[in-house]
């Protein structure tokens, strides 16, 4: 075996180039400019995480204000029917207003608690391998009496064989429900809403097509957005966040998939979660 010396003139640049780095680094000036990009970058992220936190109290105050108000209405409004007299359907009534009031509290509180996580990025993501078909097979059971309630057509279209993905069920099911209670919300009564679990190539599509009022073609990525403004409430003016799509796609992603739409408006819309198959 030959060993090759190491050019005396090439050591020599070598050694001449190091030590120049290591002044540039002992540098003074190149200290501060690093300091200097340190601080900014710093100081970006807390602006960042500031005007967010402001969204978010502005949001906070906004959405909470509404059911809070509903439910106050309707304690006066029993403790009038209790001091003109009992009248039990109308209490009944009363009573069932007010737990949808807590009811849509309870949601915003839980989805600003998300956003929250979303920003810091604290999630825990657990994957496993889940089979598509059975999730989302469960969650049109559970959500047909919300379908119903709107005298809405819901079925479902399932694939033929197994459709597997590695991912987290809790997140997976959050992202299906979403949609699905989307599709709801915004479709006018009596509509029609198809949910279909497809195999393409190697990817697992979980589709939610609605006949509701669709949206804007250049307001389709503004929904995907924190504290998006479209859509505020559906068409029998059921309250929403303007949280649940961001939060979706950002679940999504830490699945390695993504969600699209395609939607015009007067037209429907049609929501695509798309995760990598097993």
């Amino acid at each position: 075996m030959v060993v090759k010396k190491r050019d005396p003139v090439c050591q020599s640049e070598e050694k001449r180039v190091a030590a120049t780095e290591k002044q540039i680094c002992l540098n003074p000036a190149y200290e501060l400019l690093n300091q200097i990009r340190s601080d900014s970058s710093h100081r970006s992220k807390l602006e960042q995480q500031a005007e967010v936190s402001k969204k978010m109290v502005k949001l906070t105050s906004h959405d909470l204000m509404s059911p809070i108000n509903a439910i106050t209405g309707y304690l006066d409004l029993m403790k009038y029917s209790l001091d003109a007299g009992v009248d039990p359907d109308k209490l009944s009534h009363y009573r069932m207003q007010i737990k949808n009031g807590i009811t849509d509290l309870s949601a915003i509180v839980q989805q600003l608690k998300e956003l929250a996580h979303v920003e810091e990025e604290e999630e825990l993501t657990l994957p496993c391998e889940i089979e598509v078909n059975w999730v989302v097979r469960q969650i049109c059971e559970i959500m047909e009496g919300a379908a119903m309630a709107k005298e809405h057509d819901m079925i479902g279209t399932f694939s033929p064989t197994p459709a597997f993905v590695n991912a987290d069920i809790g997140q997976l099911k959050r992202i299906v429900y979403n949609l699905i209670d989307n599709a709801i919300k915004y479709t006018p009564r009596g509509g029609r809403i198809h949910v279909m679990v497809k195999t393409l190539n190697n990817d697992v599509m979980v589709i939610v097509n609605d006949s509701g009022i669709g949206i804007p073609v250049d307001k389709q990525i503004e929904i995907f957005k924190p504290f998006s403004k479209l859509g505020k409430k559906g068409t029998e003016e059921e309250p929403s966040s303007g949280l649940g799509l961001y939060i979706c796609s950002h679940f999504a992603r830490m699945m390695s998939g993504r969600i699209s739409v395609e939607s015009e408006v007067g037209s429907g819309s049609s929501f695509s979660l798309i995760l990598p198959g097993v």
